[in-house]
């Protein structure tokens, strides 16, 4: 097949540029790059040339105003020039503005258009440039021709270096300065002027691969940090699907691994279960089986705990840790650690004792309180940590506590103190009275909840300006904390007749926890939701609690509890739920008033029922 003239010219084309190389065919537009890479490079190109602008052009006028001054002063001011030094000053406006107006052009790709446009505006300026040899050279004196010469050299070696980025227009702009400087030497056509020619020949070859030269290397660094982003997207994006599979393993391991678990646990549950209604009249039989029922709920207690620490909610691992020994370690490190304008100290003068207690937890518990402590004293002041032990009968200072003994923890300072107002909240998860990006609203929320998790109790006392004291009971070691009878029979009476309105969506779990409370004493009024729960309170009921599930269709118990204290505020009300996530505990926040408490399943009922009698009497 014949090819037509502009075929055989783009075939001749195609083939000389795959000979270059390949950065030098990309400037020069001669191959494609990809894409994004291409829109990248361009805007990189025009950008190089955005850069330099406004000064260019400002070089340019003054350049232009020289000429001027020089013809004049010579008596060879003619009215071509000052026409051609208008279009000058007014190309120059006209770049300056259409510049100014791209100066984010570096952030944003550019089109085949817009180089397509710089080549062709570098080859206007440069024809411009270009008419004053042609106009003024041809058998002009010495002197003129002298000063024509270097304004010409200079503007064609200036222009080639600030548009060397984009080659074809740094060419364009050069070869019609030439030309117009090529066509003065050829009218002249003096024995000096070819030699001028050859000269001037011998400079425009080193130009433009000088222009080459600098434009490969400007591509080829923008090819190689394009190369480098895909390279580190790729690994990026590997590495993203690498974890993801992992965490999918895993997952469907700790799926299965729990699946098997709680299906042994419910076939626990159901056996027993199935022999106890299968001959209910053996004692013996339905206690072993009770027990065996027990021991599963306790098995898969367990396994929940694991859960919430494989979620980053440790479970609590109780050891005897010596009170003493673990303040003087803390101590070691506050007073490296706190910052020099407040004193710290450590009082165990009198021997603690061992306190059961997970360790790693309560040394994190201290170091939280001792860092809000901190921050309550800006200007310094004194940190004091102290551990006292303790023996508690049932008129006990905090009511949570039962008789025994214990360890007593106390972290004080002389800080800017709390407001009775705030202190009635500062437990509460998610509160806090530090600015946003500053505290989350967790560190005393988690000393509470880990000193009553530890079966102790928690407390903080604080006065503006006065400073505040935090403190922890923790149980002693190898002590027998089981309450006097006195205690139990007061929470026996507690309960005995109290009316409590127990709101729960699963019948199953509704059932047996009535069942579970009727036992202890309580009379117990069901709802299945909150409308049905709300509804008894409208029409009159009387209750002494409230104790409802959280997750429930429609509202759920945390709604239920703030309309139920909005017309019972006083009404002690407990929120009985698997869920441990932010939602929970935020809602939580949203609860101010005291007499609620959030227990979490599972949980047995007797201790259930205990809670509901304290939270009564």
């Amino acid at each position: 097949m014949r090819l037509s003239l502009p075929g055989q010219a783009r075939s001749t084309l195609d083939a000389w540029a795959h000979r270059l190389p390949r950065s030098l065919a990309i400037a020069l537009d001669l191959i494609p790059a990809d894409p994004e890479d291409a829109a990248i490079i361009r805007g990189a190109q025009v950008h190089a040339i955005v850069r330099v602008s406004p000064y260019v052009m400002a070089a340019s006028c003054f350049n232009g105003i020289v000429v001027l001054a020089t013809f004049a002063a010579l008596g060879a001011l003619r009215p071509v020039l000052w026409v051609w030094a208008l279009l000058l000053f007014a190309m120059a406006l006209r770049f300056s503005r259409a510049w100014w107006g791209r100066t984010d052009i570096a952030r944003r790709s550019v089109s085949r258009r817009t180089v397509r446009r710089a080549i062709l505006n570098g080859a206007a300026f440069g024809a411009l440039w270009g008419a004053v040899p042609a106009v003024t050279y041809p058998g002009a004196p010495v002197q003129i021709q002298l000063f024509v010469a270097c304004v010409t050299s200079g503007m064609m070696s200036a222009g080639a270096f600030v548009l060397a980025a984009v080659p074809l227009a740094g060419m364009a702009y050069v070869a019609m300065v030439a030309a117009g400087a090529l066509y003065a030497l050829a009218l002249d056509g003096s024995p000096a002027s070819a030699g001028i020619i050859a000269l001037l020949a011998s400079y425009l070859l080193v130009i433009v691969v000088a222009l080459n030269w600098t434009a490969a290397l400007l591509v080829n660094s923008l090819l190689a940090e394009a190369q480098i982003r895909r390279e580190v997207a790729a690994r990026e994006q590997a590495q993203a699907q690498s974890a993801h599979a992992e965490r999918m393993t895993a997952l469907g391991q700790l799926a299965g691994g729990i699946a098997h678990d709680f299906n042994n646990i419910l076939q626990v549950v159901s056996g027993g279960a199935a022999r106890i209604d299968r001959d209910p009249g053996n004692r013996e039989g339905v206690v072993r089986d009770a027990q065996r029922i027990q021991d599963a709920v306790e098995r898969g207690s367990a396994i929940s705990r694991r859960l919430l620490a494989f979620a980053r909610r440790d479970a609590l691992n109780h050891e005897a840790v010596d009170a003493a020994a673990l303040l003087t370690d803390v101590g070691d490190l506050l007073a490296h650690t706190i910052g020099p304008s407040i004193n710290v100290h450590i009082d165990v003068a009198r021997t603690p004792g061992r306190c059961m207690a997970d360790r790693r937890q309560l040394e994190t518990v201290i170091l939280n309180l001792a860092t809000n402590a901190r921050d309550a004293m800006p200007k310094g002041g004194d940190l004091t940590v102290s551990a006292a032990g303790m023996v508690l009968d049932h008129d006990c200072e905090h009511p949570r506590l039962k008789a025994g003994a214990y360890v007593r923890i106390a972290v004080a300072d002389t800080g800017t103190g709390i407001g009775a107002e705030t202190l009635s909240r500062v437990a509460e998860p998610f509160f806090t009275t530090k600015p946003k990006g500053k505290g989350t609203g967790l560190g005393l929320s988690m000393a509470k909840g880990f000193a009553e998790q530890s079966g102790g109790a928690f407390a903080i006392a604080s006065e503006l300006g006065r400073g505040t004291t935090v403190t922890l009971w923790l149980p002693q070691a190898d002590a027998n904390l089981a309450p006097p009878p006195t205690d139990s029979t007061r929470e026996s009476a507690a309960a005995v007749g109290r009316r409590v309105l127990m709101v729960d969506d699963d019948e199953l779990v509704r059932e047996m926890l009535m069942a579970s409370l009727e036992d202890a004493g309580f009379v117990i009024l069901e709802a299945e939701d909150a409308a049905n729960a709300l509804a008894l309170l409208d029409q009159g009921a009387e209750v002494d609690a409230l104790l409802t599930d959280f997750s429930m269709p429609g509202m759920d118990g945390l709604d239920l509890i703030r309309e139920v204290h909005a017309r019972k505020p006083d009404l002690p009300a407990i929120l009985l739920t698997g869920h441990v996530g932010e939602v929970a505990a935020q809602a939580v926040h949203r609860q101010r008033s005291d007499r609620f408490t959030l227990l979490q399943k599972p949980m047995k009922p007797a201790q259930i029922a205990e809670r509901l009698a304290a939270l009564i009497a």
